[in-house]
């Protein structure tokens, strides 16, 4: 609902807690000049600003929290677990902010048969918020790049590809698990997007289960192949198609492209627990415009903690390396060299289609970055 609906079906004692928080003037027994009153201060784009800007740092987390998941209905247990996620490794009253949205009128308890034991966000407000976080970093639009990268759908043909490889050859595995070099090459060949094997000896940090074993995206591929029971590897030593696996080829079924999308984002979820909130941020800074990628980090900053060998800004370029081979953001770079960022229609798509703060992170043998240290 919006907020002029909830407005309507809100007691007015209510009404009136929310007119004191603000301090407007008006009339204290009647609703509709109550309505009026806070519809009239609350819909100026000015006086939302300020309430924005006079947020302190755990009153923003907490907004962003609930105001970037896609979803407009939660219940006390959720506003509860995103409230301790805003404190942090802080000491504090989780309820006491959400006490401070519902007198705020950004949050109210729900109206609906459905929603009576559950608590509503405005849809409209919160879309006005969320552009006012973002125009706080957007500036003048970025020049168009000089070159790009866009790789929509391609993730998904060569999913096809590895599992047309594997119906066709026998595929062998070394005893640490790997696909020998000279197969990796033949079927990199094969891609859309040809990648090299792992040939340097040295430190491999990642996430995926056969993360050091392969070089970044054929990772994903086949790891998701795996987690979905396309591929099984044998104690035999060889990798073969899974009955499943095979029907997908012979069928020629096009992987959809957000079940791929939400694998990673799960993938991802326990090395950045707060990845749909970036997400979130990268979607409102760069859909339907190029945005440097200093702007995005900026604006994500504080919701990326270093991890293991990781920076917060590693963590970030390894983040978008990774949503460009999904296809859900061009990356391109301008004539100065500046590192830009666009958003695709499907990648928006994605993005609000599949809310991350619902989506939990895989178990260890995906996640483990320590499962991918190792000499390659």
């Amino acid at each position: 609902m919006n907020f002029a609906e909830l407005l309507t079906y809100t007691d007015i004692d209510q009404l009136n807690r929310i007119r004191k928080t603000y301090g407007f003037e008006g009339s204290v027994h009647s609703k509709n000049e109550l309505i009026r009153t806070l519809l009239c201060h609350l819909g100026r784009r000015q006086e939302l600003a300020e309430q924005i800007r006079g947020c302190d740092a755990v009153q923003t987390r907490f907004l962003q929290l609930v105001f970037f998941d896609y979803r407009d209905v939660f219940s006390m247990e959720e506003l509860l677990g995103k409230a301790k996620a805003a404190w942090g490794e802080e000491e504090g009253d989780s309820r006491s902010l959400i006490l401070w949205l519902l007198k705020r009128g950004w949050l109210f308890p729900g109206v609906t048969l459905r929603t009576r034991h559950l608590y509503q966000v405005p849809r409209d407000l919160k879309e006005r918020i969320n552009r006012l976080f973002a125009e706080e970093f957007l500036e003048d639009a970025s020049d168009e790049p000089v070159a790009y990268r866009d790789e929509q759908g391609m993730l998904a043909q060569d999913l096809s590809r590895f599992l047309a490889f594997v119906m066709h050859n026998e595929v062998p595995l070394t005893a640490d698990g790997a696909i020998y070099r000279q197969h990796q090459r033949k079927l990199f060949k094969t891609f859309i997007v040809p990648e090299k094997p792992v040939e340097k000896k040295g430190w491999r940090f990642g996430f995926g289960r056969r993360y050091h074993l392969y070089p970044d995206r054929f990772s994903l591929i086949y790891d998701y192949a795996y987690y979905q029971g396309y591929i099984t590897e044998e104690e035999t030593g060889w990798i073969r198609l899974t009955e499943k696996g095979a029907g997908k080829i012979l069928n020629k079924e096009t992987e959809p492209g957000q079940e791929m999308y939400r694998f990673w984002l799960r993938l991802y979820r326990k090395p950045v627990p707060h990845l749909p909130v970036v997400v979130r941020w990268i979607d409102l800074l760069a859909r339907g415009r190029w945005t440097p990628v200093e702007v995005i980090q900026r604006a994500v900053n504080g919701w990326i903690e270093p991890y293991y060998y990781e920076t917060a800004e590693s963590l970030l370029r390894r983040i978008l390396k990774m949503m460009m081979h999904l296809g859900v953001i061009r990356m391109g770079e301008g004539a100065d060299g500046e590192k830009l960022v666009s958003v695709t229609d499907e990648g928006h798509a994605l993005i609000t289609g599949i809310s991350g703060f619902t989506e939990e992170g895989l178990d260890d043998r995906f996640s483990n970055p320590l499962s991918g240290n190792q000499m390659v």
